[in-house]
């Protein structure tokens, strides 16, 4: 059954696996980046994922080496699409797109969610580039060497911005925990819990065992 969050001991080292150790470049992660700044970073084309988070450069291991963060992730999308073929006029999934929070300096955001939706009439008809607006629903799953720390770090970044539910799925431990916008609770959903969409996606339901079987 769900659980309030509060309750749990969410040490990262007993869930998820040992600490990211930092590429071998020389990047500046105490000082705050502006989002126009942080675009022209020459970054390196390597096995890591870089991304601001409210000013901060922040790096984590692409979750697209792990065979099961690549499962995981593309059984979600697909049930969320199967979901929003039934019912179109809802809005669009995407893939791990690129978009940007808080547009403001300092505190700008770039980010690219595992999977996210966005409800329809939020975007352009036509766009290029990252999306405009923040998403309404994203699903993050977590890599073994996330810390707590930086999930969290992550999931008040999207909250922040307007994000209205944020499911984070923990792949070692099997659960998913599942964050609101203006609510102080966060829920843990097991492997005999079926999480749903709620007020942004009415209707949409998965069973948590059948997304880790």
């Amino acid at each position: 059954m769900t659980a309030q969050l509060e309750q749990l001991d969410l040490d990262s080292e007993k869930l998820e696996g040992a600490e990211l150790t930092e590429p071998a470049f020389p990047l500046d992660f105490e000082r705050n980046y502006t989002l126009k700044e942080f675009l022209l970073l020459d970054l390196p084309e390597d096995d890591y994922d870089y991304e601001l988070l409210r000013g901060k450069l922040r790096v984590r291991k692409k979750g697209g080496l792990s065979a099961e963060h690549g499962k995981i992730t593309g059984r979600l999308l697909q049930q969320l699409n199967n979901f929003l073929d039934a019912a179109p006029n809802l809005g669009l999934a995407y893939d791990q797109a690129a978009c940007t929070l808080g547009v403001a300096d300092p505190e700008a955001s770039w980010v690219e969610p595992d999977v996210s939706f966005v409800a329809a009439g939020r975007t352009p008809a036509h766009f290029k580039g990252p999306l405009p607006v923040a998403p309404d629903f994203v699903i993050e799953v977590n890599s073994p060497t996330d810390t707590t720390e930086k999930i969290q770090e992550k999931m008040d970044t999207y909250l922040a911005a307007g994000v209205k539910l944020v499911w984070s799925v923990y792949l070692v431990s099997k659960f998913v925990i599942v964050y609101r916008l203006n609510e102080t609770r966060r829920d843990l959903y097991g492997l005999s819990d079926v999480l749903d969409g709620g007020e942004v996606l009415p209707g949409f339901k998965l069973d948590v065992q059948k997304l880790f079987d």
